[in-house]
């Protein structure tokens, strides 16, 4: 399964200030003093994702380390200011948790749950196949993680295999709220952003969106990868893609799974004829 990106291309207007609940410490000395700082978990835009050792008591943790230098302006400063006011705000058992910021002149470091088991998608490209069971374990938290940002007014805007995280119990983790905002009710989001080969039929034309029935549209992309393996769109070409997109037109596999209406469900291009999240969650399938 290949990985590909878009990048955010305009801010929405809707998003309501809210203050974290997350201490925030304006210097990074205690930061130092506190953690063992070992490898480097990941590489986002702003910066590095790091795995650390509190001294103190011995937790590990995941340090988010963004270079202010990297922020170009304003914008850019938004949605970092953004993502740490959401994540901050969401505490459920399947989302990863953020404990604290530090702010120094040069960067903001983010102190977070770390996720041991690593990615799911890496754990999908070991196993090749997971059984039915398996795929219902991990769906179904992941489906818990998105009902409750829906709830709670947050859309994730970029749900793939690498934002799913797994601890050491094999659980899932939702993670990566760089691209995530509010919605409201009555207004529409217009920023066309995440990963090509989750984005719906309304991303990939452009068109303004509320926000819930994206990251829908991804679920039908995350439950078919899980079922079978793939990826449901592979367009040889970005201009391929987006056609299959635009139409809905995925791959049928030979192997026959009880998950297959689900998935047409999720992935249906007309948004008011697609699966809600309390749609999916209520489903037999899942259940």
């Amino acid at each position: 399964m290949e990985r590909h990106r878009f990048t955010e291309r305009s801010a929405s207007s809707h998003t309501p200030e809210e203050r974290a609940e997350v201490r925030k410490h304006h210097h990074t000395h205690s930061l130092r003093r506190r953690f063992e700082v070992l490898e480097t978990l990941g590489r986002g835009t702003y910066g590095k994702v790091k795995r650390a050792v509190e001294r103190r008591c011995g937790k590990t943790v995941a340090i988010k380390s963004i270079r202010k230098e990297r922020l170009r302006d304003d914008l850019d400063r938004a949605h970092i200011q953004r993502e740490i006011e959401i994540t901050a705000s969401l505490v459920h058992p399947n989302i990863i948790r953020l404990y604290e910021v530090f702010e120094s002149r040069e960067r903001i470091v983010m102190v977070m749950e770390y996720a041991s088991g690593g990615e799911l998608y890496d754990y999908i490209q070991d196993k090749q196949r997971l059984s039915e069971e398996e795929a219902r374990h991990f769906f179904r938290q992941i489906t818990s993680a998105v009902q409750y940002c829906h709830k709670n007014g947050v859309v994730h805007r970029d749900l793939k295999l690498e934002n799913i995280l797994l601890d050491k119990d094999f659980n899932v983790k939702l993670a990566d709220f760089g691209l995530s905002n509010r919605y409201m009710r009555g207004q529409c989001l217009d920023t066309f952003c995440g990963s090509p080969l989750y984005a719906s039929p309304e991303i990939v034309n452009g068109l303004p969106y509320h926000g819930p029935e994206v990251d829908c549209w991804s679920l039908g992309v995350l439950l078919y990868a899980l079922v079978y393996g793939s990826m449901p769109f592979d367009g040889t070409s970005y201009s391929i893609l987006k056609e299959q997109i635009r139409h809905g037109r995925y791959k049928i596999p030979d192997i026959l799974s009880e998950a297959r209406s689900l998935i047409g469900w999720m992935l249906t291009v007309k948004t008011e004829d697609r699966a809600t999240v309390e749609d999916i969650a209520s489903h037999w399938w899942l259940n």
